[in-house]
């Protein structure tokens, strides 16, 4: 009988955190249907259809079936270079940014002075990559009154030095002069050549693994040193496992993001389609990336997920 009383009670608590969290995602829920949902089956009806505008207003729907989806596969050749290249990239700079995610918030969960400053300097970058930042016209002006600079002849020595250090020279120095793999070297131009993005787009995983970080309790740390463990032992046996559910989660955080930003060369695709006027196509490019997002999540997700560890499953 004290057996049943108990599992009725943690059934009921598990319940009671079940209704808890649909309470709080309740909101989204509630605006996704109310204001997402239309949108994106109208999107999935406009790939099936070629959309031109109506001179006398609005616009005119022709239903072509498959020959978006068809254009995009078989005549448009640079589209389906784009998603392997896109994809390419996703898989190479993933890693990366997990790892120096990881690396730069332990060295910022240990206990030294001017911490909250070098916390603040590492999500700095996050705010600078803003919109309001990026797009800050360099021209403007105002801003080369005010800094003094000849913005031409900033912008032409930035453009020869970039040269010296661009994908092409790399790939020669690291393929014939060290002999490195051909992966092996692919993986560390992608790496040197993207090195800003890495830093500038890790303050969000930082700051995830940071709160995982101080998450753990410092009792688990002082059993394994009193047993004889080195920090090396217990970064592996106590931190890495403690820490491996946020592992998935920056993982999908950073695919959806690599997948969704500005200087992806797919979201610049769509872009262009729809610069052109060409809604149907758009939204026919659009869906066959979301599917090979989501086909790579799953994939990812499942992968990572064999490696987690559940403290509360064990």
């Amino acid at each position: 009988m004290a057996k049943e009383k108990i599992k009725k009670r943690s059934v009921s608590l598990e319940a009671k955190k079940a209704r808890m969290g649909w309470f709080f995602v309740a909101p989204f829920v509630i605006g996704f249907l109310l204001f997402f949902m239309w949108i994106i089956i109208d999107s999935f009806r406009y790939s099936f259809m070629e959309i031109k505008t109506d001179p006398l207003g609005g616009i005119i729907l022709n239903n072509v079936k498959f020959d978006n989806y068809k254009h995009m596969l078989t005549v448009d050749t640079e589209f389906v270079r784009n998603i392997r290249n896109s994809t390419r990239d996703m898989l190479y700079n993933i890693p990366i940014m997990i790892m120096f995610s990881l690396f730069i918030a332990i060295i910022l969960n240990k206990k030294m002075k001017g911490r909250t400053l070098f916390r603040a300097i590492f999500f700095i970058p996050v705010i600078l990559a803003t919109g309001i930042i990026t797009k800050a016209d360099a021209s403007n002006s105002v801003m080369n009154a005010y800094q003094g600079i000849d913005v031409g002849k900033t912008m032409s020595a930035m453009a020869e030095v970039d040269n010296l250090f661009n994908a092409a020279n790399l790939q020669h120095y690291f393929s014939n002069i060290l002999s490195f793999s051909p992966v092996l070297t692919q993986m560390t131009v992608s790496v040197a050549s993207n090195i800003y993005n890495v830093v500038s787009t890790s303050g969000v995983q930082i700051l995830i693994f940071l709160a995982g970080l101080q998450g753990i309790a410092p009792s688990l740390y002082e059993a394994a040193q009193i047993e004889g463990c080195s920090q090396w032992e217990s970064f592996w046996k106590i931190t890495l496992p403690m820490i491996s559910p946020l592992i998935l989660t920056n993982v999908v955080y950073t695919l959806v993001d690599s997948f969704t930003r500005d200087s992806n060369v797919m979201m610049n695709t769509i872009s262009n389609f729809i610069n052109r006027s060409e809604y149907g196509k758009a939204s026919a490019s659009a869906w066959m990336y979301f599917l090979v997002i989501a086909f790579l999540m799953v994939i990812v997700g499942g992968l990572v997920n064999r490696f987690v560890f559940y403290q509360n499953r064990e």
